[in-house]
């Protein structure tokens, strides 16, 4: 059964009735741009290769008609070669709208009771065996902000060789790849044993990491429980409770810094960022690593205002994942979403983990979902 009941032609656009009575204009230029012949787009890159400014205003279509019941093939005014689309990439546009490119997932924003019920892990031989594994564990991780892969041999190499079966390891002020104890050997609290208040990493960059493994190769002590919270929970509730807050916290612009070896970054966002459609998208916190800045006195007041609720709420146990992680338990959590802490210990305590980008994290997932 054809998708399409009838195809016009104007001055100005490409006007499609679809089977379902629906009715979508793609101006000329548009389609022209968009064509799928390989002058126009690379096959094997998929790159545009066409010069779109050099394109003739006039531009129009003269005729145009369906090919192998797939394609719609125009005809142009200028005698250029005739173009082809194909009919299921110009449905996917039938709607005008601005751009979508984030990866669909239907969010569970949780508490501590929601999460005990619904706790997110999957075994790593699953990972390790094949894609599905690491598909449910990256759903898992899109959907509650972190999962768990249980069984994990505690060691190095068996860490890294999980977290590549993601992306590649981002480099940052920590290295590549790393393990750590608490000994200071960089400027950070985390190489202490003292205990962390809920945060996400990398206020300082300008481009947080997007995601972080952590995995306890070995722990002989007391203490140390780790923490969870979801940020995005906390959001929610902020915005519906005291919206004035949550403006607040979603347009001062919060600096953030790492001053030690050798270095000294220093980034600025707002708590709550979120994209050209309202959407929030990231949550980056960290009381720590908070430069210092100064606002007009009654400016000043709402922000630390502000921070207290955000911060009354994300040490509130009743919003907390809690517990101590063993080795053998490896986290890949959400850093633009979940915030982590941990409680302090006494004794030995050896950790090791990677950072990883967000686009790397959202490309894993949409090239799963298509089995490419």
């Amino acid at each position: 059964m054809s998708l399409i009941s009838s195809i016009d032609l104007d001055d100005e656009c490409l006007a499609i009735t679809w089977a379902d009575g629906a009715a979508s204009r793609y101006p000329w230029l548009w389609v022209r741009d968009h064509a799928h012949d390989e002058a126009t787009l690379h096959p094997a890159t998929q790159q545009r290769q066409l010069y779109t400014a050099g394109v003739r205003r006039d531009l129009c279509g003269i005729a145009a008609g369906i090919v192998d019941d797939t394609q719609i093939e125009v005809s142009w005014n200028d005698g250029t070669k005739a173009s082809r689309l194909p009919i299921e990439f110009l449905q996917s546009f039938r709607t005008p709208g601005v751009a979508h490119v984030d990866v669909p997932v239907e969010r569970v924003l949780w508490d501590a009771e929601i999460i005990q019920d619904q706790w997110p892990s999957v075994e790593h031989a699953a990972v390790m065996d094949g894609d599905d594994g690491v598909a449910r564990w990256l759903e898992l991780v899109a959907r509650y902000g972190f999962g768990m892969v249980v069984g994990t041999p505690p060691t190095i190499a068996a860490t890294e060789a999980l977290v590549r079966r993601v992306g590649y390891v981002r480099e940052t002020i920590f290295g590549g790849f790393w393990d750590f104890q608490a000994d200071l050997s960089k400027a950070d609290t985390a190489y202490t044993n003292l205990e962390l208040l809920p945060h996400t990493d990398g206020t300082y960059s300008n481009d947080a990491p997007g995601l972080q493994l952590l995995h306890c190769l070995a722990f002989d002590g007391d203490g140390g429980e780790s923490t969870m919270v979801d940020g995005f929970r906390i959001a929610s509730e902020l915005r519906a409770g005291e919206p004035e807050l949550y403006e607040v916290l979603s347009t001062v612009q919060v600096p953030g810094q790492y001053l030690g070896d050798g270095a000294h970054l220093m980034a600025a966002r707002p708590v709550f960022r979120h994209d050209h459609l309202g959407a929030l998208v990231q949550v980056s916190f960290n009381n720590a690593d908070r430069a210092p800045f100064l606002l007009p006195p009654d400016e000043m007041a709402a922000f630390y205002e502000a921070l207290r609720a955000f911060e009354a709420l994300a040490n509130d146990h009743a919003m907390q994942w809690r517990r101590v992680n063993r080795p053998g338990n490896a986290m890949l959590f959400d850093n633009w979403r979940v915030l982590h802490g941990r409680a302090a210990y006494t004794g030995h305590r050896h950790l090791c983990g990677a950072y990883l980008n967000h686009e790397d994290f959202e490309s894993r997932r949409r090239r799963l979902r298509s089995g490419s």
